[in-house]
């Protein structure tokens, strides 16, 4: 079934090499990175699955984290919060489309956004949001949902049927 593997390969996989490492992060005062996405944030028409993953890493993960500071064990955990990446296929993909170049405008490069996310580890961050306008979306969502579900009924993530 696809969405058992999805969910095997984008969750569960997570949270078993956290659970397997957790003894040893836990002697050594380690340090967990989460990669996730804004989707994991905001809803995106399209991308269903993608965006449970990426919410249910989210809650647990942070519940993670929750946990670990109650326990006062001296392990930290990041969540990144990742928007668009100019990763080779996305760009490639984009320049294929329609409007494709003016999207990939809003894509942030690949070194810069492994940098973020070594900086965000590294200074032990909650959570790192890159490119930049990945917060002030989310907090948007937080504060206004009904209209980020409005904003987000005007993207599009799937390709379109014929």
């Amino acid at each position: 079934d696809f969405f058992v593997d999805f969910l095997n390969i984008n969750l569960v996989s997570y949270v078993r090499l956290a659970s397997l490492a957790l003894p040893l992060l836990k002697e050594s005062g380690g340090h967990l990175v989460v990669i996730s996405s804004l989707a994991g944030k905001i809803p995106v028409p399209g991308l269903t699955f993608y965006c449970s993953v990426k919410y249910a890493l989210d809650g647990f993960f942070s519940s993670l984290r929750v946990e670990l500071m109650k326990a006062q064990q001296d392990v930290s955990v990041t969540l990144a919060v990742l928007g668009m990446i100019g990763t080779p296929k996305m760009t490639e993909k984009l320049k294929n489309q329609p409007g494709g170049e003016e999207t990939l405008k809003l894509h942030a490069a690949t070194d810069k956004t492994a940098l973020a996310i070594i900086r965000g580890g590294a200074t032990r961050a909650r959570e790192i949001y890159y490119p930049v306008y990945t917060w002030p979306v989310t907090k948007l969502s937080a504060l206004l949902p009904r209209l980020m579900d409005y904003l987000a009924t005007g993207i599009e993530m799937s390709p379109k049927r014929e």
